[in-house]
């Protein structure tokens, strides 16, 4: 079998996003066409772009396997601080259990990509979470609060207790629409879990 793999551009405004990528040609009456997220949803899929798994892709997958209370905290923070802090995978994800999600996270007000050392680890639970002393380059992981932070009862207001002005400015201020629709794609093709 053939696998191909490639990465797939979408970009987010507050009532509606745009795919940017990839450049197929069996794409070009959807790319670069501003559309709510479920139409650009439904025809993604509609055109064979399947990034958003099915009730039994983990048949066919591995995945870290979340509980929903956790995963649906962690995706509904992500959303709300997704203006100001970009997010991806942490290594450590899979190895924490059930019941708690690592994910990284860093500033970020410009759409220029993060430099590797601003990314920090988030250990989220039900009612608590906290940055990480451990990062992905450690050679294991060490569940230990990063010094002179703090706990907090969720991955916003501790991204919140590390964030410019500018950054918690941005957040204050982000439209609903956006976070709604980021929110949608977050749950959508659950990235945490299927990465």
């Amino acid at each position: 079998a053939v696998v191909s793999t490639q990465s797939t551009g979408i970009s987010i405004k507050e009532s509606a996003c745009c795919l940017n990528s990839p450049e197929d040609i069996e794409l070009d009456g959807i790319r670069n066409k501003w559309l709510p997220s479920h139409i650009l949803i439904q025809k993604l899929i509609a055109a064979g772009i399947n990034v958003f798994p099915s009730e039994d892709a983990d048949k066919y997958v591995s995945i870290s396997n979340k509980e929903d209370e956790i995963e649906t905290l962690v995706y509904e923070q992500m959303a709300l601080a997704s203006s100001s802090f970009a997010f991806s995978w942490s290594r450590w994800n899979a190895d924490c259990g059930e019941r708690r999600m690592i994910v990284r996270a860093a500033e970020n007000l410009s759409t220029q990509p993060v430099d590797e050392d601003m990314w920090k680890n988030y250990s989220c639970e039900p009612q608590k979470c906290y940055t990480l002393k451990c990062t992905d380059d450690d050679d294991d992981l060490f569940d230990e609060k990063l010094e002179e932070t703090q706990f907090h009862p969720d991955l916003f207001h501790c991204l919140r207790e590390g964030a410019s002005t500018s950054a918690i400015s941005t957040m204050s201020s982000t439209p609903y629409g956006f976070v709604d629709n980021i929110s949608t794609w977050l749950f959508a093709t659950k990235v945490l879990t299927f990465s």
